[in-house]
Formats: structure tokens, C-alpha cells, sequence
């Protein structure tokens, strides 16, 4: 069967709603007026506009709900050129929604509701089939309901299918349950420093060692202004990271980097080279905005030149 589209993203269509204060901690009884509020598409959703504008074919599996600010979301990733007649509405229900707060130093807190996104309840065997890869992240398996089955038995679906599978842990690892069966059926798994030492509880030259060990997936470490690493067949390969000037504040970089590593796999770049795309893209993403990232064939030629 050819394939329609060479990323599907399932789970997680999250709006994004970023304030401002001074500084944290945030006080009980006191009041904080932002100078400004940004309302974007977040997280996978966020990703999904990247990966679209890196020139991939993109489609999103999820439930949102049927308020104003699901309708803006579609509007968005829509305009963008991402496939949304998978997105189910879920009447009466509220669309997944973080409120990002950013003080003056660009530390953030993020404070989250799921909504519809704990109700996805299917992701057809036929969409997997005509998908060249798929893309989970683990917001939405905290918990063992509806959604962490779906994600579950979409992913085995995948590997049955030989598809490549993309899995981003996320902040929430020590709360995913089973995070070991997601591990093993991913062939690329995305991790920043903090998670890698919390699935490890160890430091870091031993979690590289413990990672570079496992043979089912490569694992993606991301670092921040240090770049990120591969970890595949108990080797690390370095990844330099771009200067970075001009940084509103870091939210964002996880996806973006996703999006760009994904992009240049699925365009037939090397790893190592996927690796610097990654860079290349959250760098841009939180100096100069999603609508400066360019195609990924264009990108590439930047990256080697």
C-alpha cells in the first residue's frame, strides 16, 4: 500500500497559552499582569506545522473539543498544510490547553489540562499502513486510560507494519506506566538530560553507558546550548549546537528539534547529519519563530555550507 503521508502524530494537539511575570515564585494572594500573551499551537501540534514546513507530509490522530480554542487550533494546523481529518471533536468536552508561564531569566512553568486528549479511543490500522513513520510523546501516558491504550496498540501496530517509530518521554517519565514497552517497541527515542538521569537514577556517564547498551532503539539525548548526542551500539556521536542569539524563551526547542531529526531521517539525510537538523530547527525556533524554518532540502545545504 503507497504511503499518503510520512509522519502521522498521534495524541497530544495541545494549545499553548504563554505569559510573563518578573520572576518565580508565583504567590498565593498576589497579582501579575503580563505584558503580553501568545496564543500558538504547542508541543505535537507545534511539530506538526514544523515538519509540515520542512516539506513532510504530515497527518494528526487525536480528539480535541468542540471549543473556540479547538477551532483555532484546526485553523492553524490546517493553514499549515497538516492533514486534520483524523482529529476527532469530542462534544461538550475542552481542547488539551497549557498555560506556559516565563520569567525574566526564561525559566518556565508549565500548568496543563488534557481535555479531550485522555479520550482518543482508536487510530485506524489503514492510516498506520499508509504512514511511512508514526509519533507519540508521553504527556498522555501518565495515566492507563483510553489514550494510553490507543498509543499502545498503535505503536505494536507499527512495529508489526516495520514502520519507524518515533517516541518522545517527555517530563512525565517517572509517571508513564510500562515506560519499558514503549522503549522496546521505538526504534528512535527522544530524551533531554533530566529525563535520561530520571529513567536511569544514575549520572550521566553511566546512564550513556546503560543507554548505549540497549539494542532496540537509538537514543537521542538532547543537551541545549551543548548540542545533543546519538546513542546507538554502546557509542555516543556528538552533535555541535548552533550559536543562538536573540532567545525569547526555550519553549518550543524540544518539538522543534523532533520535527527537524524526523524531517531530514525521513528525507533520506544520514543520522549524524538528521542530528544537526535537529539543532539547526530548535535553534530557529525560539530565536526567530516557526515561520523562519525553511524546507528541509534548503536547510540542509545551510547546515553544509
Amino acid at each position: 500500500m503507497p504511503c499518503n503521508y510520512d509522519l502521522l502524530i498521534i495524541g497530544d494537539a495541545v494549545l499553548d497559552i504563554s505569559l510573563n511575570i518578573k520572576d518565580f515564585p508565583v504567590r498565593a494572594g498576589t497579582t501579575n499582569i503580563s505584558p503580553d500573551m501568545e496564543i500558538t499551537p504547542g508541543g505535537p501540534a507545534a511539530m506538526a506545522i514544523i515538519a509540515s514546513r520542512l516539506g513532510l507530509k504530515v497527518a494528526f490522530a487525536d480528539k480535541i473539543g468542540t471549543d473556540i480554542l479547538g477551532d483555532y487550533l484546526l485553523k492553524e494546523l490546517e493553514k499549515s498544510g497538516v492533514n486534520t481529518e483524523y482529529i476527532i471533536r469530542e462534544n461538550g468536552e475542552a481542547t488539551a490547553t497549557s498555560i506556559n508561564i516565563v520569567d525574566s531569566k526564561k525559566r518556565h512553568s508549565f500548568l496543563g489540562y488534557l481535555g479531550a486528549g485522555i479520550m482518543l479511543d482508536k487510530v485506524d490500522k489503514s492510516l498506520i499502513s499508509r504512514s511511512k513513520s508514526i509519533f507519540f510523546e508521553g504527556y498522555n501516558l501518565a495515566a492507563t486510560g483510553k489514550t494510553y491504550y490507543t498509543i499502545l496498540d498503535a505503536a505494536k501496530e507499527a512495529n508489526l507494519q516495520k514502520k519507524q517509530i518515533f517516541f518522545d518521554i517527555g517530563p512525565l517519565i517517572s509517571e508513564i506506566k510500562g515506560l519499558n514497552a514503549f522503549l522496546d517497541i521505538s526504534t528512535t527515542v527522544f530524551l533531554n538530560r533530566e529525563e535520561a538521569l530520571a529513567y536511569s537514577k544514575l549520572d550521566l556517564e553511566r546512564t550513556l553507558i546503560m543507554l548505549g547498551k540497549k539494542e532496540n532503539a537509538n537514543y537521542i539525548l538532547k543537551l541545549d546550548r551543548e548540542g545533543s548526542m546519538i546513542i546507538r551500539n554502546k557509542q555516543t556521536i556528538p552533535c555541535s549546537a548552533l550559536k543562538t542569539d536573540n532567545i525569547k524563551h526555550t519553549i518550543g526547542a524540544g518539538d522543534a528539534f523532533d520535527a527537524g531529526y524526523m524531517a531530514a531521517m525521513l528525507s533520506g539525510y544520514r543520522e549524524e547529519m538528521a542530528c544537526m537538523a535537529g539543532n539547526a530547527v530548535a535553534s530557529l525556533r525560539i530565536s526567530r519563530g516557526i515561520k523562519s524554518i525553511p524546507h528541509i532540502n534548503e536547510l540542509m545545504e545551510k547546515i553544509n555550507s
